[in-house]
């Protein structure tokens, strides 16, 4: 039987306004963002504990599940890709960082953990680093029956061009260990930033180029926009019509994001590819308005036929 269609939303934890816009009738799985590593191969104690137990217990109250993120693309505005480096570059590091995170999610209840590390590369050692680090986890959290998932780069660049160095780092050592990846399919590097063609080529590369099994992947869907400030709830105040449009003039500067058709659309491509998901990030950039929300066109994109 195959799997339920899931829906995966990253939760910044320095916000409260996440908790009232977590919908269990869409939400599956929450990613808790993020427990952060240091050099050394330690992790900091967590950020708003008390946000952290209120969203395990709503999820699992509603039969969803919560995953403790570790990492991000910066801390501090200091990106995290050297940290990450240096925190795996020694077993003991390697098994330090691992324990610790591991220990941060039991202690708190969390369902398992998630890794995003922005990026391991090929030809620097970070990859055998990221698939030394991604094994100690899995010989950790599977005897607890919990999960391990990661987030990965889309893979491609605008023009759909392999992105080797990054992409490359994901590879079958990982992935095996890995329950799935959540596909960072955004940032594209082009003026759009996310769009359609962009999300299709990403899925062209992961399952057909790289020939990874589609159920173990979830296609990235922004709730944003570039450049910033983008926000999606900024870009509506800016303008009331931005849930149809996928551009809003804000400050004289075009901000491209994916208003709720293309999200949709986007929806019914992972399906049709037969993906395992969708991954959000991230929730409290959305509105409350669920006549507006994009939450609830990604809720609509389950009943829509998918069209280029």
């Amino acid at each position: 039987m195959k799997p339920p269609f899931k829906c995966i939303v990253y939760l910044f934890c320095q916000s409260e306004k996440g908790l009232p816009l977590l919908r269990f009738d869409i939400v599956t799985h929450v990613n808790y963002a993020f427990a952060i590593p240091t050099r050394d191969g330690r992790v900091l104690p967590l950020e708003n504990p008390g946000l952290a137990r209120a969203v395990i217990a709503r999820a699992h109250a509603a039969g969803r599940k919560v995953c403790l993120s570790l990492g991000g693309w910066s801390y501090e505005d200091v990106p995290l890709e050297d940290t990450f480096r240096e925190a795996t570059d020694s077993p003991e590091k390697i098994a330090r960082l691992a324990g610790e995170i591991t220990s941060m999610a039991v202690s708190f209840g969390f369902d398992g953990v998630d890794v995003d590390w922005e990026y391991p590369r090929t030809g620097d050692g970070s990859k055998e680093q990221y698939e030394a680090f991604i094994g100690e986890l899995h010989r950790l959290l599977k005897p607890k029956g919990m999960l391990l998932t990661a987030a990965v780069i889309g893979g491609v660049d605008d023009a759909g061009q392999p992105i080797c160095s990054a992409a490359e780092a994901q590879d079958r050592p990982s992935f095996d260990k890995l329950d799935w990846i959540n596909v960072m399919s955004y940032d594209s590097g082009g003026a759009k930033h996310s769009s359609y063609a962009f999300a299709e080529n990403c899925v062209k590369y992961w399952v057909e180029a790289r020939g990874f099994e589609p159920e173990k992947l979830n296609l990235g869907l922004p709730f944003y926009g570039r450049p910033f400030p983008g926000d999606y709830r900024t870009l509506l105040a800016a303008d009331p019509a931005a849930p149809e449009k996928d551009m809003v003039v804000l400050d004289g500067k075009e901000v491209w994001y994916n208003g709720r058709d293309t999200l949709g659309r986007k929806v019914a491509l992972a399906r049709r590819y037969g993906l395992g998901g969708v991954m959000v990030w991230e929730l409290t950039q959305d509105t409350a308005d669920r006549s507006k929300s994009l939450l609830q066109a990604v809720k609509k994109g389950y009943e829509t036929p998918d069209s280029p």
